[in-house]
């Protein structure tokens, strides 16, 4: 990245870290369910915690905002726990891109989930402790659950009993990256938008994404606002709240909001 594009997402920086002041401190506890993950007694010792990141969007014109948002990302990250006093768990945290431009450049949810998923399959069986990958049916059932939608009724989803990293993943697309491109002395300047998806969805039994296109709502097939369609958005500045909320196997239902078209423009104007 250039001087002058460093100098511009120190000055984006900036503008975050003043708004995170302004929250104030958030209550410690919520930190001990990543603490606890860390030790998660279904994983082997020096586990990591952290979403997986899914680029949906290449190009020459896409490289610097993405370089710009990841850049953002980890100084987020880093000034979140030195605000809550936390920098204790940044060693652990690890940032894992997911990148493949011939098969991701454009990619929606679905497909980002099919990607989450094979990274999955192939990341958290070796990490899995010998006596849980036993109770679970061996190496090769794992990875097929892994991989599958949908769990065989009346046994355990490996996904279901390990931390938020395994489970969930952001994908950052076009949407994202526009979320950035407001300048850095804009009054308007937003926190940058990620999105966030699960990975254990019931409704892509059919395999393929509605056609269908709502007008105030992304995805699924209705205008209800409670309609849930496999993924939110979240602030940059929430991620690592966010991440530990996740750890709270209800948490998904009780925090979901469901996207609508106008997050990125809506915020534009915080």
């Amino acid at each position: 990245m250039s001087s002058a594009a460093s100098l511009e997402t120190a000055k984006v920086l900036r503008r975050l870290q003043e708004e995170m002041a302004l929250q104030g401190p958030r209550d410690p506890k919520q930190y001990h369910r990543t603490e606890d993950s860390l030790a998660h007694p279904n994983l082997r010792p020096d586990t990591k915690w952290g979403f997986v990141i899914v680029r949906a969007v290449y190009g020459p014109s896409s490289d610097a905002p993405w370089a710009q948002l990841l850049e953002l990302f980890r100084a987020n990250v880093s000034e979140t726990l030195r605000l809550e006093d936390q920098l204790e768990l940044l060693p652990r945290h690890e940032i894992t891109i997911i990148e493949d431009e011939a098969t991701l450049a454009g990619a929606d949810s679905y497909a980002a989930r099919c990607a989450f998923r094979a990274w999955v399959a192939a990341d958290l069986p070796q990490l899995l402790r010998d006596e849980c990958l036993e109770e679970l049916g061996g190496l090769t059932q794992v990875r097929d659950k892994l991989l599958d939608a949908h769990n065989t009724p009346n046994t355990t989803h490996p996904a279901s009993i390990v931390p938020p990293r395994w489970q969930y993943c952001i994908f950052v697309d076009q949407d994202c990256l526009r979320s950035v491109e407001k300048g850095p002395e804009d009054p308007n300047m937003q926190d940058p938008a990620l999105k966030i998806l699960t990975t254990y969805w019931e409704p892509e039994e059919e395999g393929e994404p509605t056609k269908e296109f709502t007008r105030d709502w992304d995805g699924g097939e209705t205008d209800d606002g409670a309609e849930e369609v496999g993924w939110m958005y979240v602030d940059m500045t929430d991620y690592v709240a966010v991440y530990n909320r996740l750890n709270d196997i209800f948490a998904w239902h009780e925090y979901y909001e469901r996207p609508y078209k106008s997050y990125v423009e809506d915020t534009n104007q915080k």
